[in-house]
């Protein structure tokens, strides 16, 4: 059964990942062997379905429903994503969530909250995000679904 306790933990380890896949690149390390890793592990593709929309993708892009897909939004590098340019890269030095609500459900946890961003340049932004988190028969928590989106700005 999912708690409430589960739910941080998982919001926190994917705000610490983007930090580490950013800081992996700017050490120089393979960033895409590094993501290719996290998305193993945080994401059921390997086990599931996803459905994972991007904040910043459009058109027959828009949805990244295989792991090369989310893969590339992530460190981009990818002739079949000609529009990625790795989200994960930029670094991210600081990545926090916030106003975060939740329904736990049995073995899955659907979320909202938005999520701050924090550059090495000083640049800030925010998205708004909804995850559902599911507890996998190995134990870990992954992600079958992640929505992204920047706020309305009337």
């Amino acid at each position: 059964m999912f708690t409430e306790e589960m739910v941080h933990t998982a919001l926190q380890t994917w705000c610490d990942n983007v930090v580490a896949v950013g800081k992996v690149h700017a050490e120089g390390g393979d960033a895409k062997a590094f993501a290719s890793k996290v998305l193993s592990e945080n994401y059921d593709y390997d086990n599931g379905k996803v459905l994972f929309k991007p904040t910043l993708t459009y058109g027959a892009q828009t949805f990244r429903p295989t792991k090369e897909g989310a893969l590339s939004y992530f460190v981009g590098g990818n002739s079949d994503y000609p529009n990625d340019n790795g989200f994960k890269l930029k670094p991210w030095v600081k990545v926090w969530y916030s106003k975060e609500d939740f329904i736990l459900n049995g073995e899955l946890a659907i979320v909202q909250c938005n999520v701050h961003f924090i550059g090495a340049d000083d640049s800030h932004i925010f998205v708004n995000k909804s995850f559902v988190f599911k507890q996998c028969d190995d134990g870990k928590i992954r992600i079958i679904l992640h929505q992204s989106s920047l706020p309305y700005q009337p």
